[in-house]
């Protein structure tokens, strides 16, 4: 195992001062107005440029940097059909709801997601219920993150595991709670513009220390024929998980709640529009390198103490010493990013959709800010104390909690946004069947169900099934309701 020297630690350290000096000048940047408007959705302020990155960097999570190479390494070139659906998320995010959900953002003054299902279909339960859901998901997302920084840290400074992801989780916790959905976005920016540099810069020292392509290749036929072609060591991307997985990338994405709160952000829909191509353009150069450093690893560094040292391993063994700390800080940025976005969320939950929705109302705003502040460290000490005991593969956690929150919400809110007949029945049985279909699948058969395919994909479907029937028998919606998001009347007969 290679460790790290001065040149490392300091910029580790840079980095770090500069995240949070972003935080400062964001905090300094807030508005004077309302303060959950400020700390949720940065006063709907955000231009294409920060919109794109802090999605990227948002989306663009641990299991992208320590989770996918692990597996690369392990499973050799299918790794890259495994992840090659990702390729449309940006398409699939942003065309399918980014700007409806920016216009029914604007109409209701949702503040999050659950707001935004609440306030569709008028329904405090859809709220409560929503709010939970995005907490246990959200939290076990968060636990996955933490793993993965620990990692970095354990492999790379030399920190222990568990002083790692403890000092991870203070760290975000600071500048979150210091300045919010604004301070978020900024660093994120910076966080994605480091992720990207690093791991381009990774595969072309990479590439070159194996020898080429061809070295890559003799060295992986060396060990195993089977880390050339699909379905890889021990079956690993059978043709059901191949077709699975190429769906499960971009609608995974396109229903992750962290990411839609990004649309109730943005300035316009020119910016929307902006930042689609801007993403389409990032993801394009970014994952088939993060995949092929994992790969080129397996050449450079077969042996490791844990799968998820791949990437750090990859970089201390190929990339020079003046270079490795800013590149070793792209791992780091992935895991930061998504972390906060994330609490963000889930402190959202807490605060705003189960608390002030629903307990106290006329909240002052100097008890919201304080409770808001408690929530996020909350969240987080109980996410440290589960990544505590972390499992082989950081990866599939990411998948469980990614489709996991895809599976209860994507059609609810896509047939709750674009179909005036969705009503709150249907929206109900829709997050309840996703939701347990998933759990009960993955409890019975792991993350191979029914004829090899992926929990969620059966999930989708049955949770597209549910919101359908459970409309249909349910009363439709008021009129007034749907005259407000649809501009339709029934009454009128338009």
């Amino acid at each position: 195992m290679h460790t790290a020297n001065s040149t490392v630690w300091a910029a580790f350290c840079l980095y770090l001062a500069i995240t949070f000096a972003l935080a400062h000048l964001a905090h300094r940047r807030a508005g004077s107005g309302n303060f959950l408007e400020e700390f949720f959705v940065g006063g709907r302020t955000l231009g294409s440029w920060v919109l794109g990155l802090t999605w990227i960097a948002t989306s663009a999570s641990g299991g992208t940097f320590i989770g996918a190479p692990s597996l690369g390494h392990a499973n050799g070139w299918s790794v890259m059909l495994w992840i090659s659906g990702y390729i449309v998320v940006a398409t699939v995010g942003f065309g399918l709801l980014g700007r409806r959900i920016a216009e029914i953002g604007q109409t209701s003054s949702a503040l999050t997601f659950s707001d935004l299902l609440r306030d569709r279909f008028d329904s405090r339960a859809i709220g409560v219920i929503s709010g939970i859901a995005l907490i246990v998901l959200h939290t076990s997302f968060i636990v996955a993150q933490y793993i993965a920084g620990a990692r970095v840290l354990e492999v790379v400074l030399g920190v222990p595991y568990v002083w790692g992801a403890t000092g991870l989780a203070l760290t975000v916790c600071l500048y979150t709670a210091y300045g919010g959905f604004r301070a978020v976005a900024w660093t994120d920016s910076f966080q994605a513009i480091v992720m990207l540099a690093g791991v381009l810069l990774t595969a072309g020292f990479a590439l070159r220390k194996a020898g080429g392509f061809a070295g890559v290749f003799d060295g992986l036929a060396a060990q195993s024929p089977e880390l050339l072609s699909g379905p890889g060591p021990d079956n690993f991307l059978p043709l059901p998980a191949a077709i699975s997985f190429f769906f499960i990338w971009p609608l995974a994405v396109a229903g992750q709640p962290a990411l839609i709160t990004r649309f109730l952000a943005c300035r316009d829909t020119a910016a929307l529009r902006r930042a689609s191509f801007l993403i389409g353009c990032y993801i394009l150069l970014l994952y088939p390198a993060v995949i092929f450093v994992g790969i080129a690893g397996r050449v450079l560094v077969p042996n490791l103490a844990a799968p998820d040292h791949a990437l750090p391993a990859t970089i201390l063994a190929a990339v020079p010493p003046l270079l490795a700390g800013f590149v070793l800080a792209a791992p780091l940025a992935a895991i930061m990013s998504t972390v906060s976005s994330f609490l963000l969320v889930s402190s959202s939950a807490l605060v705003r959709d189960l608390y002030q929705r629903n307990i106290n109302r006329k909240l002052q705003e100097s008890a919201t800010r304080r409770l808001t502040h408690m929530a996020t460290f909350a969240v987080a000490a109980v996410a440290v104390i589960f990544a505590l005991r972390p499992p082989d593969y950081l990866q599939y956690i990411v998948v469980f909690s990614g489709t996991g929150l895809a599976a209860t919400f994507l059609m609810p809110i896509v047939l709750g946004v674009y179909w005036p007949g969705m009503n709150r029945t249907g929206c109900l049985a829709g997050i309840a069947a996703g939701f347990s279909s998933f759990l009960l699948q993955y409890a019975l058969f792991g993350t191979r169900s029914f004829y090899g395919f992926d929990p969620f994909v059966w999930s989708l479907g049955i949770c597209a099934l549910a919101c359908g029937l459970g409309s249909r028998l349910g009363s439709p919606e008021p009129e007034d309701l749907l005259q407000r998001y649809f501009g339709v009347d029934r009454r009128a007969g338009r």
